[in-house]
């Protein structure tokens, strides 16, 4: 077992992580059905990932080389600011949008951040990527540790040894490194499971190693071999093991039934894992308890015992009053959880959104076989107050100008000092249609 851990961490590195959260969308789903007309209709359409720099107290020289300076760092395509513009300039900040066409946390993009931190770091800067599906670096550093920690407090005062909890993490996390390491196998996980299936694994799996050593305490009382002791523990505390976690599993293996696809990701992961961790209990646990059998007994310790006779005399003298109780927190929550706000997307610091309000463009793909209802659906969202623009071929190259207009929309287009007036356009009009 530690031999096919030892494989299963050498293969971790190499276990794809998916950051793209469309990728797990419901066949039927109108996003995915447009992000798949959008790689049909538009093949040769690039996406283009960007990165917003926010700089303070730059002087006006220095805004024209920051821009130059961020221009020349590999796999940097583009950047976007203008000098007279309050979208890039507003009180002492400049705002600078770096474009590439490198997926966000691939080696390239991540250059790019890199090389802002660095070549950038004298400055009074700031910078945040625009990463719809933002990986969970986004989840504070201190979680998994501070629920690791938790459970080992917990253990710690629940044990009847104080060795008890090393085995008991030492077993799973066999376990755990088996799991992750055999994840190569599904080609790829979701950024999500890769972040929590491994806690998870372990909080669903500690009641196996707590059943064991119970059981197998209580056969060392009557049974002074301890190799007998722990043959006649595995016996009767299988059943209460595999009902248990086969219980577990068969939930988790619900979750492939999700219409959201990360069900499947998330519960065939979780469902290994808890297959894992009891194979575990059952071949690497008893080894290491019987190791250590002297040892447990030499660091024994009182655990805490909660009597529960007051609470089960309480609980079945009031059982009709609880039981309308529960009726009644049930329809209120019923209730309740269909005004439960979905978040579908992670809340992320965005202190350049302070200062400069982000765009969110949507994209709409629609059949062009009428284009007079998409010019009609344009302007209904151009009167909308919550919608900024619409660019659509309605409202670009196929809107009809007077010649006042267009003249005007020359002269916008950075051609001021042209000598363009209505006339040449009325004269270039009557030459074409006459």
């Amino acid at each position: 077992m530690v031999v096919l851990a030892i494989v299963s961490a050498v293969f971790i590195p190499q276990v794809k992580v998916n950051n793209d959260m469309t990728k797990y969308l419901p066949d039927d789903s109108p996003m995915k059905i447009g992000l798949e007309l959008m790689e049909q209709e538009f093949p040769e359409v690039e996406m283009t990932q960007t990165i917003r720099v926010m700089f303070n107290n730059l002087t006006d020289p220095q805004k024209q080389e920051m821009k130059k300076a961020l221009g020349e760092i590999p796999y940097v395509d583009s950047v976007a600011y203008e000098a007279d513009s309050e979208e890039y300039n507003r009180d002492t900040y400049t705002l600078f949008v770096v474009g590439t066409s490198y997926e966000y946390n691939s080696p390239e993009e991540m250059s790019i951040e890199t090389a802002i931190q660095a070549d950038f770091a004298q400055y009074d800067m700031q910078y945040i990527t625009d990463n719809p599906n933002p990986n969970m670096s986004a989840l504070p550093s201190w979680a998994i540790p501070l629920a690791l920690a938790v459970v080992i407090i917990v253990l710690l005062f629940m044990c009847g040894s104080w060795v008890e909890p090393v085995l008991f993490l030492a077993a799973l996390g066999l376990a755990v490194l088996l799991n992750s390491g055999t994840n190569i196998f599904m080609g790829s996980v979701s950024n999500i499971t890769a972040a929590i299936a491994a806690i998870l694994q372990l909080v669903l799996s500690m009641d196996y190693s707590i059943i064991l050593m119970n059981r197998y305490r209580q056969e060392r009382e009557t049974t002074p071999d301890k190799f007998e002791a722990m043959k006649k523990a595995l016996v009767n505390a299988f059943s209460s093991i595999t009902s248990s976690s086969m219980t577990t599993i068969l939930g988790l293996l619900v979750m492939v039934f999700m219409s959201l696809k990360i069900g499947m990701d998330m519960g065939l992961v979780l469902a290994k894992g808890v297959l894992l961790s009891m194979l575990c209990i059952f071949t690497v646990l008893p080894g290491l308890i019987l190791l250590c059998d002297k040892l447990i007994q030499k660091t024994a310790k009182k655990s805490l015992h909660f009597r529960m006779e007051k609470i089960g005399a309480f609980s079945y003298k009031s059982q009709r009053v609880v039981a309308v109780v529960f009726l009644v927190l049930f329809a209120g929550s019923f209730i309740l959880q269909g005004r439960m706000k979905i978040a579908t997307f992670l809340e992320m610091e965005d202190p350049i959104a302070d200062v400069f309000t982000t765009a969110n463009p949507l994209i709409v793909i629609y059949d062009n076989d009428d284009e007079r209802k998409m010019a009609e659906l344009s302007s209904l969202l151009e009167d909308d107050p919550n919608v900024d623009s619409v660019l659509n071929y309605s409202s670009t190259l196929g809107k009809p100008y007077r010649a006042d207009e267009m003249a005007d929309n020359i002269k916008s287009m950075g051609a001021e000092n042209l000598d363009f007036d209505p006339s040449h356009l009325k004269i270039l009009y009557y030459d074409y249609f006459m």
